[in-house]
């Protein structure tokens, strides 16, 4: 798979990202952590515009042969930039997804990419193939990278940035059938609904756990402001759970929380060819538009017995906590 041209244009334009900004963090993050705007609905810091410049010119030079394309990532509007001339298929990039944990030096990012299909509104359900690349922080040298085609299964393999060379590895999602003694979490990354969304994880572990409140409190969370290393964390075994279901509540004031948008779930094709199921709140095949600002909402299982144990339950939760009607 490795040697696939869309995989290696796509793992090459993400290890431009990750070194660029690698660069940049030992230079001075601090300069890189301060505010830059608004763009496609989030909050941005200069990190993030560090990631954007040059990334049409990256694309070029690094997807010459899957020229022309149609570049959308945060920068560009939602008509996307074509590069190499009109083009057909999608290529829809988050440079740095786990912005804050890495300016801070708390947590690796990552880079995600998805490569669509033709279509004049494509959706997530269009990718072909997807790639992500683990931008460490400057204390770690190691980079996952994990690649699918839809259809073909995934590829991973740790790459040493101080050290040079490479490990292959396959995944591994939890075959665990409890969230007992694992992490399972309610993404409540801001304050705002952190009251509803708390009173949907207990109303959960309550569900789960009737009558245990030892067993409730032996679940754990793990609030990682990033979508791409959540999936990466149920991808390789560390979790087996996580719901995100921000769009689905306001605040106290009644407005909108920040959330996850398309190109924050570009994993989630990597998810599914490793085995872990990602949904909608409903339980449905999460399919949402590629664009830049659809709020995206959606839960992973490390596995198809913990779907089968947990959505039904969870869905009640949500209706018993405003979630959904």
């Amino acid at each position: 798979m490795w040697d696939h041209p869309e995989i290696k244009a796509l793992v090459e334009i993400g290890r431009k990202v990750r070194d660029r900004v690698r660069a940049a963090m030992l230079k001075d993050r601090g300069e890189l952590a301060l505010p830059a705007g608004e763009s496609a609905g989030d909050l941005q810091y200069a990190i993030d515009r560090l990631s954007e410049e040059s990334l049409a010119s990256v694309v070029e030079e690094a997807a010459s042969a899957l020229l022309p394309l149609r570049l959308l990532a945060e920068g560009t509007d939602q008509d996307g930039i074509e590069i190499g001339g009109p083009a057909g298929r999608w290529l829809v990039i988050d440079p740095i997804d786990g912005t804050r944990g890495l300016m801070h030096g708390k947590r690796s990012a990552f880079f995600l990419a998805g490569l669509a299909r033709p279509a004049l509104a494509p959706r997530l359900s269009d990718l072909t193939t997807s790639v992500m690349v683990e931008i460490p922080t400057v204390r770690s040298a190691l980079s996952d990278i994990l690649v699918a085609r839809r259809g073909e299964g995934v590829a991973a393999r740790t790459e040493d940035l101080d050290r040079g060379g490479s490990t292959n590895w396959s995944p591994r999602p939890s075959q665990a059938t409890t969230l007992r003694h694992g992490f399972g979490t309610i993404v409540r990354f801001f304050a705002g609904a952190a009251e509803p969304l708390g009173r949907l994880h207990d109303a959960l572990m309550a569900a789960l756990f009737p009558g245990d409140a030892q067993a409730a409190q032996d679940v754990f969370e793990d609030q990682y402001i990033s979508n791409g290393g959540q999936m990466h964390a149920l991808i390789t075994g560390r979790d087996r759970f996580v719901a995100d279901l921000r769009p689905l509540f306001l605040t106290g004031a009644g407005a909108s929380l920040r959330c996850a948008h398309p190109y924050d779930v570009l994993g989630a094709l990597i998810a599914e060819e490793a085995g872990v199921p990602i949904t909608d709140p409903t339980g449905a095949h999460l399919d949402v538009p590629l664009d830049l600002t659809t709020r995206v909402a959606w839960i992973g299982y490390a596995n198809s017995a913990l779907r089968t144990a947990i959505q039904s339950v969870l869905v009640g939760a949500m209706r018993s906590c405003g979630g959904i009607s």
